[in-house]
């Protein structure tokens, strides 16, 4: 939670940052309502989630500025100050430059056999960062001051593309022809399909760049910001939804593509564009997922919403429309009565599933915490007692043999061999010490009861929450098959218009 949900939650609930931007004592009510839903209240005292909570309004103020944030377990104070020198004009620039030059033969030319494509790896991203990240002795975006500096030493244009990630950093060379010349009567036609960006690019950046795995969640994330700013927070009605949602869903798709720290606006426009156009039905999916999620939690703005696509002709301006409807394939029709109960059943099993996942997945951490030398502590313990059992043995047999040996000196005659009788007998007094000192050292190594115990209770929990687990699958699986139905007939629903009726 304290780290994309936070992040999500600051882009939904705050205004567009801003370097007078006032964090009320409503704000702050409304975020720690917000974590005492999400976590517990020792979690927000734990110095790390604090730091992580911190480094969440930092990124939300990145873009205009940069904070001072203080927080205790119940208030959260901080001011925006604006950068106080351009990356261009920063002291340190040379010095990024210098470890990115010093460094040079870790770069990676003609990326993937394009020759338009750079790649600067993990490893030198690492070097420059650990630079940037110390830099205390003046205020700059550290984020632009990367891009510029890569941009200097690469000799980018504006229109060059600068991507940013956890693995890399990507560069991408554009040629002046990347974008098409589109004039003003074109703007509305395919001339201007990605904003007029050469599709070739496009699909490049696509293949090379955005097709991977750290992206799977993302059109997740944008169905989820859809849903809560224009859905859940303003409310839009059906009319806007219509005329509207596809220009809500690229902007933000924009928006996100602009996080990834790239300059040329044309350029994201286009790729979102492209993108959204790939991942048209994903997005859909994901976004009618969310409003049955609401209307499980009965939602009346959502249940109102999704009415609209039951009323099967409405009148709107003095003419006659039909609506969408949410039909499946097989021709069954839904509305709101019908896909509740199966919705409700659905997500409330899936959602116990998903909790009851995450407790097992904690009692095997907490139980595995337990565990010495990776034996459960019962199975230690019993591994000591033989251990002891057979020193106990030991020790027997030697003290047994110690006594034969002493009764056959008493009865021996000859020094020679009494001599060695007694090299014998000290001999096994000595190894007796040893198999005693072994004992001792073994008592120290028993379990406390204290952690048998705990150890037992946390797999009897688990296999209390394993057989709920169980019952709730079987549920699950007798409602998934309509509940996909559901889903899939609404997000065609969601993507379709009302049409004109005589």
């Amino acid at each position: 939670m304290l780290d994309s949900e936070l992040k999500f939650y600051l882009k939904t609930h705050l205004q567009k940052p801003t370097i007078d931007f006032k964090w009320s004592d409503e704000d702050n009510a409304n975020l720690f309502a917000y974590f005492n839903k999400t976590c517990a209240k020792e979690c927000l005292l734990d110095a790390q989630n604090q730091l992580r909570i911190k480094q969440a309004f930092k990124e939300y103020f990145e873009s205009i500025g940069y904070i001072l944030f203080k927080m205790n377990e119940n208030q959260i104070r901080f001011k925006v100050f604006a950068y106080k020198v351009e990356p261009k004009d920063s002291i340190n620039l040379s010095s990024v430059i210098e470890i990115i030059e010093s460094n040079k033969q870790l770069i990676e030319y003609n990326y993937k056999e394009k020759e338009n494509q750079i790649s600067i790896p993990a490893s030198l991203k690492a070097l420059i960062y650990h630079f940037i990240n110390n830099i205390n002795n003046e205020e700059i975006n550290k984020k632009e001051l990367t891009r510029f500096a890569v941009a200097e030493f690469f000799k980018l244009r504006q229109q060059d593309i600068v991507l940013v990630r956890d693995e890399q950093i990507f560069i991408k060379i554009l040629d002046d022809n990347y974008k098409n010349s589109v004039s003003e009567n074109e703007k509305d036609t395919i001339a201007n399909r990605y904003n007029g960006v050469n599709e070739e690019d496009l699909k490049s950046l696509y293949d090379d760049f955005f097709a991977k795995q750290e992206n799977k969640n993302f059109f997740y994330y944008v169905a989820k910001l859809v849903v809560q700013i224009y859905l859940l927070d303003e409310k839009i009605d059906n009319i806007v939804y219509e005329k509207n949602i596809f220009s809500y869903i690229q902007s933000i798709i924009s928006e996100q593509i602009k996080n990834f720290n790239n300059q040329n606006d044309d350029f994201c426009t286009g790729f979102s564009g492209y993108i959204f156009r790939i991942h048209f039905k994903e997005v859909f999916v994901h976004i009618a997922n969310f409003i049955l999620i609401e209307i499980a939690a009965s939602n009346e703005d959502m249940i109102q919403f999704l009415r609209y696509y039951s009323l099967g002709i409405v009148v709107q301006d003095g003419k006659k429309y039909k609506v969408p409807e949410i039909e499946s394939e097989n021709g069954l029709r839904w509305n709101v009565v019908s896909m509740l109960s199966i919705v409700k059943v659905y997500i409330k099993t899936k959602t116990s599933i998903d909790k009851a996942r995450e407790n097992i997945d904690e009692i095997n951490k907490n139980s595995q915490s337990l565990c010495i030398n990776d034996l459960p502590p019962l199975d230690y313990q019993s591994s000591i007692m033989k251990e002891q059992e057979e020193l106990e043995e030991q020790l027997f047999k030697d003290q047994k043999r110690i006594e034969r040996v002493a009764d056959l000196l008493d009865i021996t005659k000859e020094e020679e061999k009494k001599s060695e009788l007694r090299a014998e007998i000290q001999e096994r007094k000595e190894q007796l010490q040893i198999t005693r000192d072994e004992k001792t050292k073994l008592k120290d190594k028993t379990v406390e009861k204290s952690t048998i115990v705990k150890y037992s209770n946390l797999r009897i929990e688990h296999d209390t929450i394993l057989r709920q687990l169980h019952r709730e699958e079987k549920i699950l699986a007798q409602n998934e098959k309509a509940y996909l139905s559901i889903k899939h007939a609404l997000a065609k629903a969601l993507t379709s218009k009302k049409v004109f009726v005589n």
